[in-house]
């Protein structure tokens, strides 16, 4: 959906998504365009949510870990160390959710007397420089998920965990998975390395 050109049964500050209206928020528009900013070729999308049964990581954790798979890739890959490297041949916008329920529960005004699971999880869009095509994503992914499940306290946090590689970037798809940011926009829910130096 081009938010410039939205049709006409919608009012101008909302997306249609599987059939439901939501409504959008001057945070969710940024968010939109800093993902639209990411290199289109080799654009990919993936979704990491944890168990409910087993110790959860967090947010804190779950950062570091998802940057250090991603600098532990690199590394392997040109066989070279730099800090800051993987900021030039990877980029990425990584926002992180609740689940539905815990989200609800942050904006009553009624104390929740049931045991809510925070179930945080994350959608990560990530991609490389259009004339690099030497990164393999699904190997990158791998190794991001070793490191977030490679001590034996966190082997089993993580429930799902899938990717896929973007052919047409659906930005209803963004602000869908994004729509949290409607109710409770924060910038601690986010890491990205988009303002990260290409030199």
């Amino acid at each position: 959906m081009n938010l410039l050109t939205i049709p006409k049964k919608l009012s101008p500050n909302t997306y249609e998504y599987e059939q439901r209206t939501y409504p959008i928020n001057p945070y969710q528009i940024k968010i939109l365009k800093a993902i639209n900013s990411l290199p289109k070729k080799h654009l990919h999308y993936l979704v990491g949510q944890q168990s409910l049964k087993n110790r959860n990581l967090t947010l804190k954790e779950m950062k570091k870990l998802i940057r250090d798979g991603i600098r532990r890739y690199i590394d392997a890959l040109t066989l070279t160390q730099g800090q800051g490297k993987e900021n030039k041949l990877v980029k990425y916008f990584c926002v992180f959710e609740t689940k539905k329920d815990f989200c609800h529960s942050q904006h009553q005004n009624t104390i929740v007397d049931t045991e809510i699971d925070m179930g945080l999880h994350f959608h990560l869009f990530i991609s490389s420089p259009d004339d690099y095509p030497w990164i393999s994503f699904s190997a990158m992914f791998y190794t991001m998920l070793n490191e977030l499940t490679h001590l034996p306290q966190n082997r089993r946090c993580i429930s799902k965990y899938d990717y896929n590689r973007i052919e047409k970037l659906d930005e209803n798809f963004v602000l869908y998975h994004t729509k949290q940011f409607m109710y409770n926009p924060s910038s601690e829910m986010i890491m990205t390395n988009l303002n990260k130096q290409n030199s």
